[in-house]
């Protein structure tokens, strides 16, 4: 007779024992795993922090370019401030601030500019020469016409009848409106001069104003000015051309 050699309690060891391994197994596996993650993700970490690291040294270079390049145009920029105030101060010592010169210049600029050629400009000026032979100033007036004007004509002869002067204005009004014969002083008035060679040169303005002409090799100089009612004051003396 036999008797089996089984044994119930080495069969749950054994099982326990596999049950064990195979936690540890697990246990490793996943701990492999974890570490396998750890140093791929610190790898990656690493790799994106140089990344970073590059991206900040080019930006900071470029920051840099950036405010060396602001530095460089500032400073232009108050160079080219500094260069035009002397120029401004050069322009404003050189350019006469007012007077007669102010105005010659401002003449001669609008000459330039309407096409008239610097050289010949530059030889008009140099031509020109102070008054010479002048006659003593007279005075003469006219009547200057207007609308409601029904006089006689009226004119004004210089030199022996070298030039005639006559002219017109605006109607005046009466404390009522009403228009009068004689002309507005405060309004524009026409004055035409006519040289015996029958050449006329006619000049609009308010009173007073002046004016010269050119006539049988003499200049004329006229000032214009309010007479008595109706009249226009011409004071006018002549001199030697050229």
């Amino acid at each position: 007779m036999s008797f089996s050699s089984y044994n119930p309690r080495n069969r749950y060891r054994e099982r326990s024992v596999r049950r064990f391994n195979r936690i540890v197994v697990a246990i490793l596996l996943i701990g492999g795993c974890i570490a396998i993650g750890f140093m791929f993700g610190r790898q990656n970490a690493a790799a994106q922090l140089s990344t970073l690291k590059q991206d900040m040294i080019q930006r900071d270079k470029q920051l840099k370019d950036i405010q060396s390049e602001l530095t460089t145009v500032r400073a232009d920029a108050q160079t080219a401030t500094s260069r035009l105030e002397l120029l401004r101060a050069q322009y404003e010592k050189d350019l006469p601030q007012g007077g007669p010169t102010r105005e010659i210049f401002e003449m001669v600029r609008k000459q330039i500019e309407d096409g008239m050629a610097p050289e010949r400009l530059a030889f008009v000026i140099r031509s020109a020469r102070p008054p010479r032979n002048c006659s003593d100033p007279s005075s003469k007036r006219f009547v200057a016409r207007t609308p409601a004007y029904n006089g006689p004509s009226s004119v004004v002869t210089v030199g022996e009848g070298v030039v005639t002067i006559s002219g017109n204005g605006v109607s005046a009004r009466g404390r009522s409106g009403q228009v009068e014969a004689w002309y507005d002083p405060n309004q524009k008035v026409s004055v035409t001069f006519k040289t015996a060679d029958g050449e006329e040169d006619v000049r609009e303005g308010i009173l007073p104003f002046q004016h010269s002409m050119i006539a049988s090799g003499r200049e004329y100089r006229f000032t214009l000015s309010e007479g008595e009612k109706s009249f226009v004051k011409v004071t006018f003396d002549s001199c030697d051309y050229p």
